[in-house]
C-alpha cells in the first residue's frame, strides 16, 4: 500500500514540476524555424526583434513572453498573404512594446495586463479579446476591430483609435 502512495506522489510530483517550467526550448526553437506554435507553451521566453510575419500562435501560452520590436504583421508571398493567427493565444503580462501586429487575427486573446506600447495594430481583429490593464501607450489602432473587447482599466495616452482620433484619457 506504501508503494502506491510513493508512486502516485512522485507521478504528481513529476507532473506538476515538469508543467511549471513554462516552455520547453524545442518548442521555443520549432516555432522560431516553422513559426507554427498552435496550442504550445512559449511563457517566458524571448521573441525580442524577431520576423515572426505570417507566424500561427493560435491558442498558444505566452504569458510573460517578450516580444519586443517583434514583426508579427502579414507575410506577403507571391500569390497569397500569410496573416499571423493570434487567436485565443495568452499574452498575459506580456511585452510586446514596438511590435507590429497590424492585420493580425487577436480575436478571443487574452492581453491581460500586456505592454502594448508604441504597437502598431492596424486593422487587427481584436474582437472578444481580454485587454483589462493593457498599455497602449502611442499604439495605433486604426481600423481595428474592437467589437465586444474588454478594455477595463486600459491605458490610452496619445494612442490613434480605430476612428482615426487621438485618446489622450489616462495619459498620467
Amino acid at each position: 500500500m506504501s508503494k502506491f502512495f510513493l508512486r502516485s506522489f512522485l507521478i504528481l510530483f513529476l507532473f506538476h514540476s515538469s508543467s511549471a517550467l513554462g516552455f520547453k526550448e524545442s518548442e521555443l526553437e520549432k516555432f522560431k524555424v516553422s513559426k507554427m506554435c498552435e496550442y504550445c507553451d512559449l511563457s517566458d521566453s524571448k521573441l525580442n526583434n524577431l520576423n515572426l510575419q505570417g507566424s500561427n500562435l493560435q491558442n498558444a501560452k505566452l504569458e510573460n513572453a517578450s516580444l519586443k520590436e517583434s514583426d508579427l504583421s502579414p507575410k506577403k508571398m507571391e500569390k497569397t498573404t500569410l496573416y499571423t493567427n493570434l487567436e485565443g493565444a495568452n499574452f498575459k503580462n506580456a511585452n510586446l512594446e514596438g511590435a507590429n501586429l497590424s492585420l493580425s487575427k487577436l480575436s478571443n486573446s487574452y492581453f491581460k495586463g500586456a505592454n502594448l506600447k508604441n504597437v502598431s495594430l492596424i486593422k487587427s481583429d481584436m474582437s472578444a479579446g481580454n485587454f483589462v490593464n493593457a498599455d497602449f501607450t502611442n499604439a495605433d489602432l486604426s481600423g481595428a476591430n474592437m467589437d465586444n473587447a474588454k478594455l477595463e482599466n486600459a491605458v490610452f495616452c496619445k494612442t490613434t483609435m480605430p476612428s482615426g482620433e487621438k485618446n489622450d484619457s489616462n495619459c498620467k
